[in-house]
């Protein structure tokens, strides 16, 4: 729908996260996220932990065929998984970030604009893009609002 912010660059603070990482068919995402994001939930209710923000995918390749992906959400503090529920903290970081409103299959402009930006700024990829959810996904698709997040250096 639309790029609803410019791209810039920012400092991101730690984070710890709670998440579960697996390689799959991209079109196995919807399914695979929403069972993910559930046992995530029931994991926290379980062990009376609360999020610290809304949910988070973490593509470590672009391998549509096997794609390389975590989901997760953010907690205030370090946290230990069970079983493949895993607790890590990412570090702080440099990252080049926008925001997307519309449906999150159509963010992909906003994706093409930041990787622009970022060899236009001179700077380089490092690693892992995170596309953050901001808002419920019970609304309808034209309201929905992404973070994208690449870590650069």
């Amino acid at each position: 729908m639309a790029i609803i912010s410019r791209i810039d660059l920012f400092e991101q603070p730690e984070q710890h996260v709670l998440s579960i990482r697996t390689t799959i068919p991209f079109t196995a995402y919807p399914e695979v996220a929403a069972q993910a994001y559930g046992k995530l939930m029931a994991y926290a209710a379980q062990s009376g932990l609360l999020f610290s923000g809304g949910p988070f995918v973490c593509y470590h390749n672009a391998d549509l065929e096997s794609l390389d992906v975590e989901m997760g959400f953010p907690v205030a503090r370090p946290a230990s998984g069970s079983g493949e529920i895993s607790g890590r903290t990412i570090p702080i970081r440099k990252v080049a970030s926008g925001l997307f409103l519309g449906a999150y299959e159509e963010s992909d402009p906003l994706m093409m604009e930041i990787m622009q930006w970022i060899a236009a700024h001179g700077y380089e990829q490092q690693g892992e893009i995170y596309n953050y959810y901001l808002n419920d996904e019970g609304r309808p698709a034209g309201e929905l609002l992404t973070q994208i997040v690449v870590p650069i250096a």
